[in-house]
């Protein structure tokens, strides 16, 4: 059997592997508290997790804690099963375990389904007495069942009401077996192991539901018109209007705007053919590199063996990262603000010409620095950015 971390690693593996856009986050995210929980505390589970017994005709604390998280994890799993849409069946060890828990939790009102006893006939079953081994008579504990840690005795009536009709036959509830006394013995570590073993049935299930897996939109058959590797053509609108339907792709659209990293292959791509100045090899890594990411995001997108955080990325820094310099401060400029203060429209489908002047001055000093040469300023801050990585490419291929 799993160990307790095990179990809630794989219980994790499976909640990143089946969350999508239209999971129930708050829910899901409750149901995975309380089950890891529940996996602590029967893991952990003592010999004394009843408590003293019933001695009062009250159960100790204990027996409601432990009554109360059998419920809650099984709850937990049934609820999970109807998200992920697969059937999961409760062997006799945990509906016995679930009927101690209503005999627990709702001793004193009449309990007509204790279903694992099998009680035909008999009206109310109540719990009796709950024995500790440790605090209690050993008699109730001697032969096969002395190594157990509680008996649990359940009290069962039959509610015969035609006893008064012959109230001198002093046998007469003995021969009709109108009260029926039950013992059921319990060990904490066989509790600790039907309720893991349980989890792990759960988790081996939905780990194997065919439906639980999010089905990868296979795009239209018309990649060569898309991406026309003769003549280094590509549609980038037409690919982000077949992935923007899901988050696969990284499209995301925030506040009306269209984010796709896609789009700032697209302005390098036609910036780098619109200016005169950049000459045929740099123009050559550009085109090919670009083609190349692209080509293997269509094949990619379509294969539902890659996780969505596998697919290759557009994004042009890792695209042309073998090209742009090092400097001191590239990790925070060029990783952290180039996109989000100094061109925030760069990979947007409409994009603006809006900028943090600051972060601005501060990237063209250190660029300026890392390449021994100037950035065209004489255009929009998209422009600039291309014109950053076009230096960088035959900087590189200069040296």
């Amino acid at each position: 059997m799993s160990t307790a971390e095990n179990l809630k690693n794989k219980l994790d593996q499976n909640i990143e592997k089946y969350q999508n856009e239209i999971t129930f986050k708050n829910t899901e995210a409750l149901l995975v508290w309380i089950i890891r929980g529940c996996i602590d505390y029967f893991d952990n589970l003592k010999s004394d997790f009843l408590g003293e017994g019933n001695t009062s005709g009250i159960p100790n604390m204990q027996a409601d804690y432990f009554a109360n998280n059998i419920y809650r994890l099984v709850n937990a799993i049934d609820y999970f099963s109807r998200l992920w849409k697969f059937d999961i069946v409760k062997n006799k060890e945990i509906l016995l375990l679930l009927d101690i828990r209503t005999l627990i939790v709702h001793s004193g009102e009449q309990l007509t389904k204790v279903e694992s006893l099998e009680l035909a006939n008999y009206k109310d079953s109540q719990l009796g007495r709950i024995f500790s081994s440790k605090r209690h008579n050993p008699f109730n504990f001697i032969g096969e069942f002395s190594d157990m840690d509680y008996c649990i005795q359940v009290w069962n009536d039959k509610h015969d009401k035609s006893k008064r009709k012959c109230l001198v036959e002093v046998d007469y509830d003995m021969k009709k077996e109108n009260y029926y006394d039950i013992s059921i013995y319990l060990k904490a570590d066989d509790v600790r192991n039907i309720m893991l073993l349980y989890v792990s049935y759960f988790l081996d299930n939905s780990d194997k539901a065919p439906n639980l897996r999010k089905e990868v939109k296979k795009l239209p058959d018309i990649k060569n018109r898309v991406i026309n590797e003769k003549d280094f053509d590509i549609n980038f609108d037409k690919i982000a209007t077949f992935v923007s339907k899901d988050l696969r792709g990284g499209y995301i659209i925030e506040s009306g705007i269209h984010h796709w990293n896609g789009f700032g292959l697209k302005r390098l791509l036609e910036y780098s053919r619109c200016h005169s100045g950049i000459s045929d090899k740099v123009l050559d890594i550009i085109l090919e590199r670009i083609q190349n990411v692209v080509s293997r995001y269509w094949d990619d997108y379509q294969n539902d063996d890659i996780p969505d955080d596998e697919l290759p990325d557009l994004d042009i820094r890792k695209v042309f990262s073998a090209f742009t310099p090092k400097f001191e401060l590239k990790h925070y400029l060029e990783g952290e603000k180039l996109f989000k203060y100094i061109a925030p429209y760069f990979n947007t489908r409409d994009g603006q010409d809006s900028t943090d002047i600051e972060y601005l001055v501060r990237f063209i000093n250190e660029v300026t620095l890392a390449l021994g040469k100037k950035l065209n300023l004489e255009q929009t801050v998209d422009g600039l950015i291309c014109d950053y990585f076009v230096q960088s490419i035959q900087s590189k291929i200069g040296n």
